[in-house]
């Protein structure tokens, strides 16, 4: 018996001391409720840790008890749990972020550790960076999710919010850490496969399935194209990674030691792979940079794991902080592809009244295939959607899901769900579509552009009008668009009409035909100036410079033949018919001619390499290009026939390229040349555009006035330079107001040949002096400088121009400053 006690006794005792506790949770940021991967979760008192994965997930085993467990992170204050005496227990973490010291770090005498572990990092830069592979496809999944935040007092007090906070009150609230609500308005989610080709470098993705519910999102079609993960490409084996349009230097680029300062801060184990941990922080806390921690592999020194942050210090516009996670794996051929990315984007509130804005992008890559190179068209199009993109069910998505959607994502789909159905919120969503695209949606047809819906000038008097269009749900192979308006000082209609037939939506190809009778003005054409829609929208209000009424018939054809090379066809009849005193000699005759008419017969090649197309509904839309210049040539004859009164050849070429320069900031310059050959009335050479506005615009020299040159053959050139800071960035006082100087130069050679000037008479037929043009020295080019400051009270910017030439001239501008405002980050 005594024996039978004593072994029962050891045995307790036993199983006493070989207890075992488990401990999981989930670590996640209390502003936003997203994941912190990375951060560091340790038992106190027992040596026990690790570091939570990309999910924000740790499970720990100890056979020692504790009495608490702590997590840190850096950029965000510890937090530290009581442990209940329990087997297992689940303990979560919500940790708030801090802010980020660079005084914290002091190194001692003697080079940094850590800039030997950066320098071979980079030195190795070209075996991992997967654009060294000849070709790869992955699949991804990548979802997205906006909410408002930092819901004010005032801002929920307002009638408008009220009633949509009265609705949601059945629904589970969302809130940070704060308790501050969180107002859900858009989630998407999306499959799909990106293809990449280097030689020569292309990238397309086929969106196979894709889900979108959003507050003012009627169509999904276009929002899918740019959801998926060709847009969520963050590569910091690149030197500068551009987002949201700004370019910022990655943490082992080639200059690295210029803008960055490490700090090697332990030796880990992240997977199977013994890792050296680095802390990075910006030299320049303005510069555009990056400050947190990345994971370098101590065998290979490639990049295993990066979080990593871009602080609200750094010279940008309402934002708040950008923050960037992302893990690495390699392939079988050794480059790293990242194997998940989360992406958040805060955005602050623009006055203490308003609201903030939160963007969450979250991308894995299921599989990733090397293979051979896709044929060059197959790239044609950036971005393709299946047929059957938007037909998915719930349980698809259950089964296709990388990773399962949280109580907290679910939430916010029911949320989301019920806010676009809400009236006013409705109201105020379409409101917002109709100012920025100028159309209002009902049914099968557009309301606009609301600009046609009034306008006054000196000779229309009031104008009124009225236009429409069909949109995709009318038809995907035709669309039609018009619009009548009408003065009530010249008593004239004018209207525009088009019909439109798409061939071919991957290989675009459209036939187009139109008719239009506007009133126009010599050198301020619409047709120029269609990319400029708010000079062009100033230019026709108030006094008009010499008008004259344009009809036109127009036929387009227009195909994609590959990838970022389009070419267009057409036959173009005009009539001019002057509203101010203009006259030109008839070829032959010297005849005093007031109207004439013109047949044009056009031809234009356009090559992108890497510029990236959308079709918005029946519309194929430009984004840019990322990296190579777009070279465009036009071709146009007149002819007599049809009416046609004048002959003549026209050649164009025209040059626009982004130049990223590092340190230095951003440049964009464009190259514009022409010749016209035959003689012409001056209407029809090129009347290079002045502006004697108030406002800035890049289409124009800013110190020239209207009308001032023409010229029938020309070679301009126009430049800007946005220094992001540079300069200013390192004055102490103007540090904090985070202005941005800009600097421009134009420069224009051009001349006329001595049958179009004697083709412009100077005097009508009774004697009487009339306005003719100007024309530059062939041999002396007309040139402009200027320089300013942009962001000031982060929306205004003011420009100085000095005009170099042609000072001497009458009404000649030799100085001008010039405002606008823009919505720049």
């Amino acid at each position: 018996m005594h024996r039978l006690l004593f072994f029962l006794f050891f045995f307790f005792v036993s199983s006493l001391s070989f207890a075992q506790y488990r401990i999981k949770g989930k670590v996640t940021d209390a502003e936003t409720g997203d994941p912190i991967p990375f951060a560091s979760v340790l038992v106190m008192g027992t040596g026990k840790g690790m570091n939570t994965d990309f999910e924000g997930g740790y499970e720990l085993i100890t056979d020692t008890k504790a009495d608490s467990i702590r997590v840190s992170y850096l950029g965000y204050f510890s937090q530290t749990k009581t442990i209940q005496d329990i087997p297992e227990q689940t303990i979560n973490f919500q940790l708030r972020p801090s802010d980020f010291e660079l005084e914290a770090f002091v190194f001692e005498a003697g080079e940094n550790p850590a800039f030997e572990i950066i320098r071979r990092a980079v030195a190795k830069r070209d075996d991992f960076d997967k654009r060294s592979l000849e070709a790869y496809e992955t699949k991804n999944y990548t979802k997205i999710e906006i909410d408002i935040d930092h819901l004010s007092e005032d801002f929920t007090q307002r009638k408008t919010v009220q009633k949509v906070t009265a609705v949601l009150d059945s629904i589970r609230q969302l809130t940070n850490d704060e308790g501050e609500k969180i107002l859900p308005v858009f989630f998407s989610e999306t499959l799909s496969r990106f293809y990449f080709r280097n030689n020569p470098l292309l990238r397309k993705e086929i969106v196979e399935k894709s889900k979108v519910t959003g507050v003012g999102i009627t169509d999904g079609s276009t929002t899918s194209q740019i959801t998926g993960s060709a847009f969520q490409e963050y590569n910091f084996y690149k030197n500068w990674l551009t987002i949201l349009e700004k370019d910022f230097i990655s943490p082992i680029a080639d200059g690295w030691k210029t803008f960055y300062d490490y700090d090697l801060m332990d030796s880990v184990l992240v997977g199977a792979d013994s890792c050296y941990q680095l802390q990075v922080y910006p030299r320049r806390e303005q510069d555009l940079a990056f400050s947190g921690t990345i994971w370098i592999n101590k065998d290979t020194y490639a990049l295993r794991q990066v979080d990593l942050t871009i602080p609200k210090s750094a010279n940008l516009n309402f934002i708040e902080r950008i923050k960037i996670q992302q893990e690495l794996e390699p392939t079988i051929m050794g480059p790293l592809i990242p194997k998940k990315t989360r992406v958040q984007i805060k955005i602050d509130q623009i006055t203490p009244n308003t609201a903030g804005l939160l963007a969450k992008f979250y991308t894995a890559t299921d599989s990733v295939l090397i293979v051979d190179p896709k044929p060059t068209s197959f790239f044609n199009n950036s971005v393709e959607l299946k047929p059957d993109f938007g037909d998915a069910s719930e349980e698809f998505w259950s089964i296709n899901r990388v990773d399962p959607l949280s109580s907290e994502e679910l939430a916010v789909l029911q949320m989301v769900d019920t806010l676009k159905k809400i009236p006013v919120i409705r109201f105020y969503s379409e409101g917002l579509k109709f100012f920025a695209t100028g159309y209002l949606p009902v049914g099968k047809i557009d309301l606009g552009p609301w600009t046609e819906f009034g306008n006054y000038n000196n000779v229309e008097g009031l104008r009124g009008g009225f236009g429409l269009r069909t949109n995709y749900k009318f038809s995907t192979k035709w669309a039609f668009q018009g619009y009548l308006a009408y003065g009530f000082k010249d008593q004239r209609f004018k209207y525009s009409i088009a019909a439109k037939n798409i061939l071919d939506r991957k290989r675009w190809t459209t036939v187009e035909l139109s008719s239009s009778k506007e009133i126009d003005q010599v050198g301020l054409e619409m047709e120029s100036l269609e990319g400029n829609s708010i000079f062009l929208a100033a230019s026709r209000f108030g006094t008009l410079r010499r008008p004259f009424i344009s009809s036109n018939q127009n036929l387009k054809f227009q195909r994609e033949f590959f990838k970022g090379f389009l070419f267009q066809a057409g036959l173009r009849l005009s009539q001019f018919d002057p509203l101010f005193n203009f006259y030109y000699l008839e070829k032959g005759t010297g005849d005093y001619k007031t109207e004439f008419e013109t047949t044009e017969i056009r031809a234009s090649l356009r090559y992108g390499r890497d510029e990236i197309i959308l079709i918005n509904d029946n519309e194929r839309a430009s984004l840019g290009p990322l990296k190579w210049p777009i070279f465009e040539f036009k071709y146009a004859r007149g002819v007599q026939w049809f009416n046609g009164d004048i002959a003549y050849h026209k050649l164009g070429f025209y040059l626009y390229q982004r130049l990223n320069m590092g340190l230095f900031g951003v440049s964009r310059y464009e190259l514009d040349a022409g010749k016209v050959f035959g003689e012409v009335p001056y209407p029809i050479l090129k009347n290079h555009l002045g502006n004697e506005t108030a406002f800035y615009t890049s289409a124009a020299f800013n110190t020239m006035n209207f009308n001032e040159f023409a010229s029938d053959q020309f070679l301009s050139l126009r430049y800007r330079h946005f220094f992001e800071g540079l300069l200013l960035n390192r004055i102490p006082l103007m540090r904090r107001l985070k202005w941005r100087a800009v600097a421009n130069a134009n420069i224009l050679f051009g001349s006329v040949s001595d049958k179009n000037i004697a083709n412009a008479p100077t005097v009508d037929p009774q004697g009487n002096p009339i306005e003719t043009f100007g024309r530059l020295n062939p041999t002396k080019p007309y040139i402009e400088l200027g320089y300013g400051i942009e962001n000031i009270f982060k929306f205004f910017r003011v420009d100085f121009f000095h005009r170099m030439t042609y000072q001497d001239l009458p009404d000649a501008n030799g100085f001008a400053v010039k405002v606008s405002a823009q919505i720049i980050l």
